[in-house]
């Protein structure tokens, strides 16, 4: 698994991309998302398309992956500029170098038909093939996509092969009621990305388990460290977890490759 940090983690209190990606690089972090949720500092009318910008030139000076558009929120309420929104961020993306656009459904529960954001997403879906670009739905609390299950089946409906999922262990445990059954193995076959949060020490054991659940599973892309709203010292302490976890996941690997020879 490689491990990358959203700008909200990196720069909480800044919008200089240089400098996120000097401290992601301080931190040997292999990615960086620049995140693009209602509270960030970065949105699609503020983050121009191109191959030069200077922040590019030092991310891969360093060979750090700028890996992702994290967080962009749809509501749905004006759909033929959410339409041409969401493929700024596609193009921006495929601009410089990234592969995934990572979404959330901001229609609280009951409050709209989800009719319209799955229009909205088709037609990006569409939009993003053509540039080898994907798009992950991330289920997140008090939304009408509030749950993996509801995730999987607005991917299921809209039916793109560029369209997936994006997974936060801390708010989905496995051992939740509303998770599939066999959750590793579907998670797996959808799955994009892993979102970690903040955790705290109920649900630290959860998150572990179902990172290790998803490597043995065969997933070994970006994990992202992400803390909305939290102070910079976060990112000290979650790096330092999880370069404790990599560790660990690495020889379980290592094992799995000795006991099958």
């Amino acid at each position: 698994m490689k491990l990358a940090c959203t700008t909200d983690l990196l720069i909480p209190d800044s919008d200089d991309l240089e400098l996120a990606v000097h401290r992601a690089c301080e931190r040997n972090l292999e990615g960086m998302a620049i995140s693009v949720t209602p509270t960030s500092p970065f949105h699609m009318g503020n983050l121009k398309p191109g191959s030069d910008l200077p922040f590019l030139r030092h991310a891969k000076h360093h060979k750090l992956s700028v890996m992702c558009l994290y967080g962009l929120t749809l509501f749905g309420r004006e759909p033929e500029a959410e339409k041409s929104y969401l493929k700024k961020a596609v193009c921006f993306s495929h601009a410089v170098g990234s592969e995934l656009v990572s979404l959330r459904v901001g229609i609280k529960p009951g409050e709209a038909p989800l009719e319209v954001i799955r229009e909205i997403i088709a037609d990006g879906a569409d939009f993003a093939e053509d540039l080898d670009v994907c798009l992950g739905i991330e289920p997140v609390k008090d939304s009408a996509v509030d749950s993996v299950s509801s995730a999987l089946d607005l991917i299921d409906s809209v039916d793109s092969t560029h369209l997936g999922l994006v997974y936060d262990p801390a708010l989905h445990s496995f051992s939740d009621e509303k998770m599939p059954v066999n959750a590793a193995e579907v998670i797996k076959s959808y799955l994009l990305m892993i979102v970690l949060s903040p955790s705290d020490e109920r649900n630290v054991e959860e998150t572990h388990k179902a990172l290790l659940m998803l490597h043995k599973a065969g997933f070994e892309d970006y994990v992202l460290l992400n803390a909305e709203g939290h102070a910079a010292h976060h990112m000290s302490e979650a790096v330092d977890e999880f370069a404790g976890l990599k560790a660990y996941l690495t020889e379980i690997g290592k094992e799995e490759r000795f006991s099958s020879c």
